[in-house]
């Protein structure tokens, strides 16, 4: 799944998301309302997953074939995650740092800033730094992680 993920993402532009934005997502329809007000594109459906694409390029068929951040939402157990490229190739050097990974750093100082630190959460091989967030509209735990080149912000729903 990450190797599928990775094809989808050329980094250049920045996106909008806040910190405020990440903690107003309470359900399928607030994440909605931030990712739109956002500029992100609706991507489609795939099984309880709705999927949305910042920047994306379509093919002749209207299928997004790239997005620059991919979002999505499952309606299942309401969980959410925004997929952040940090790195794109650099002209001078192996890689150079993307504007969205500014964001990223910004957002996850923010949750460390005022949020409680929970503890290491695994998702799919990958631990996440987690937080108990008070002033989050959702229950459940805001975690973090940079993996293979993407910086990650998940919401992992109370068990």
């Amino acid at each position: 799944m990450k190797k599928l993920i990775l094809l989808l993402f050329i980094p250049i532009l920045s996106f909008s998301q806040t910190y405020k934005d990440v903690m107003s997502i309470k359900s399928v329809d607030t994440y909605k309302k931030v990712v739109i007000e956002n500029g992100y594109e609706y991507g489609g459906i795939d099984g309880d997953w709705i999927r949305y694409g910042f920047d994306v390029t379509r093919d002749s068929t209207n299928t997004i074939i790239s997005a620059k951040i991919i979002t999505a939402y499952n309606t299942k157990d309401n969980r959410w995650s925004f997929q952040i490229p940090m790195h794109y190739p650099g002209f001078f050097s192996a890689k150079e740092e993307t504007e969205n990974a500014s964001k990223y750093y910004s957002i996850t100082k923010e949750i460390k800033a005022n949020c409680k630190y929970y503890k290491i959460l695994n998702y799919k091989e990958d631990d996440y730094v987690s937080y108990s967030c008070s002033e989050s509209s959702y229950k459940g735990k805001i975690g973090f992680v940079i993996s293979e080149g993407f910086g990650i912000i998940r919401h992992f729903p109370n068990d």
